[in-house]
């Protein structure tokens, strides 16, 4: 295989894996934007897999992708009522979603398929032509192949970056997370945009789930999702929350992912388990710098402040009798 063939190759292998982990994202954006955290982004996915693979058996692929949608919003609906109605630890709430979403993906496919007999293979996302992407020099047959997911992932950060910066919604799912009695003072419900955004949250990570056996697999087993809802929660710490540092985060680590699992197949001089762990080391080493960076920042606000606060306290000197 020549270099750029190669190449070619991971690039096409990056675009075609990092759709579940933008849209997944998406989802934790919106939660954290009202001061929410979900750690339980992992089982949601695991359900929203198992449903979308019954739901495309049943009715074709879009039927299944609604049915994982549908199974994230109820979890997502869950997490926001605990949280936010029952005061709960999101955090807590968020591993209790996760086991639960992990165990009930086991059952479903044990019921789905009875020790004995084979997997139900699926139809899985339809083909997308474009021929005109093809003709670019090594990321052009990426493009034409990645996929509907994939494009439908990018539709989905353009959404997303327009509802969060440029609607009332977003501004007030944002006033919610920096200051909830501002907010309450603004005629906004805290608790309402909690649990809309939880169930936001639920519905992307549903739909991200049902996209890894739908996109070419065809059939779910149990822990397909690989961590993709843990990788999710990093790329938007690395994305600094954002939609579109999002996908290049999500980007980042479908590139060296790919290159892992082109490693296996092929001799690139170096243990393929060093490939293997590739995607990791280089989201940790990204959320390290990017952790470093807003060390920095709030240190350097501290240090200005400080003396700003020391000078406003200081007692103000009598003036002396002769001056009156």
């Amino acid at each position: 295989m020549s270099p750029v063939d190669f190449w070619t190759v991971v690039l096409a292998g990056a675009l075609a894996l990092c759709a579940p982990i933008v849209i997944a994202g998406l989802g934790e954006i919106f939660l954290e934007r009202t001061g929410g955290f979900n750690v339980g982004i992992e089982g949601m996915m695991l359900v929203g897999a198992v449903f979308g693979v019954l739901g495309s058996h049943l009715g074709g692929v879009w039927v299944g992708v609604l049915a994982g949608i549908v199974a994230g919003l109820v979890l997502g609906l869950l997490v926001g009522a605990a949280s936010a109605l029952a005061k709960a630890d999101i955090i807590i709430v968020g591993i209790a979603i996760g086991l639960l979403g992990s165990g009930l993906s086991v059952f479903l496919y044990q019921v789905l398929n009875p020790a004995g007999h084979t997997n139900q293979t699926v139809q899985t996302q339809p083909p997308l032509h474009l021929p005109l992407l093809e003709s670019i020099p090594i990321v052009g047959p990426g493009l034409a192949g990645a996929g509907v997911f994939f494009y439908l992932s990018v539709l989905l950060v353009v959404v997303s970056w327009l509802v969060l910066d440029h609607t009332r919604f977003g501004l007030r799912l944002r006033a919610v997370g920096d200051d909830e009695g501002v907010a309450r003072t603004r005629g906004i419900s805290p608790v309402a945009f909690r649990i809309v955004a939880a169930v936001i949250a639920g519905g992307f990570a549903g739909l991200a789930g049902a996209t890894v056996p739908l996109a070419e697999i065809g059939t779910f087993s149990p822990g397909m999702t690989g961590g993709t809802g843990f990788i999710a929660l990093a790329v938007v710490i690395i994305g600094r929350r954002t939609p579109i540092g999002l996908i290049a985060g999500a980007l980042l680590f479908s590139f060296f992912n790919s290159l892992a699992l082109l490693a296996q197949t092929q001799s690139l001089g170096l243990p393929v388990e060093l490939f293997q762990a590739l995607p990791y080391l280089a989201t940790l080493f990204v959320l390290c710098v990017v952790s470093r960076r807003v060390y920095r920042r709030t240190r350097a606000r501290r240090s200005v402040a400080r003396p700003l606060r020391s000078t406003s306290s200081e007692p103000v000197s009598p003036e002396p009798e002769g001056v009156r």
